[in-house]
């Protein structure tokens, strides 16, 4: 019976260490807006998961933009042949997330570069940033998913997953009609 008081007795205290995986999340997401508000393109780039970055990329490499083209042309060796096999599967199956860029793509140096050069130009969406606000968080296997009042009237989901050394923004889905 000692055993069992001192247990449950302890117990509050090492609980109180470990943050609910909900607020660790709701505390990157938040972060991670507020380094969008604030222009901080590393901070974005940074924040967002392998996958996110693998469809962002895929996205503008499909639509044959011009500043995609001209880095995936200035781009040699290992990173390069790697990116063109992961591409070359990507298209034939649609789809930029169903595999991550392989390491060395996401790890080269050039990568934020290229997305900080779309980033710039998006000051609209920085400003459309600024009005989120968190409604409700709901977690389960995959992650957690944060709603969010997009000061439009309308709500967006965002789902945060634990990759590497934290909590990354992995999926965005627009309100209903706005996609």
């Amino acid at each position: 019976m000692k055993k069992l008081a001192l247990l449950l007795f302890l117990l509050p205290a090492s609980c109180s260490d470990v943050k609910e995986p909900t607020a660790a999340a709701i505390q990157s997401f938040e972060a991670w807006v507020k380094a969008f508000v604030n222009g901080d393109g590393d901070a974005v780039f940074n924040g967002m998961s392998d996958g996110l970055k693998s469809g962002w990329l895929y996205d503008r490499l499909a639509e044959s933009d011009t500043a995609a083209r001209r880095w995936r042309g200035e781009l040699t060796g290992v990173a390069r042949t790697d990116l063109d096999l992961w591409l070359g599967l990507a298209k034939k199956r649609n789809d930029g997330r169903k595999d991550n860029l392989p390491q060395t793509v996401l790890t080269h140096p050039s990568l934020p570069g290229l997305f900080k050069t779309y980033f710039v130009n998006e000051g609209r969406l920085r400003a459309e940033m600024s009005r989120l606000a968190v409604g409700q968080a709901f977690a389960d296997d995959s992650g957690v998913t944060i709603a969010v009042k997009n000061g439009q009237g309308s709500t967006e989901l965002y789902g945060l997953i634990v990759e590497g050394n934290g909590w990354k923004v992995d999926a965005h889905r627009e309100p209903l009609g706005q996609q």
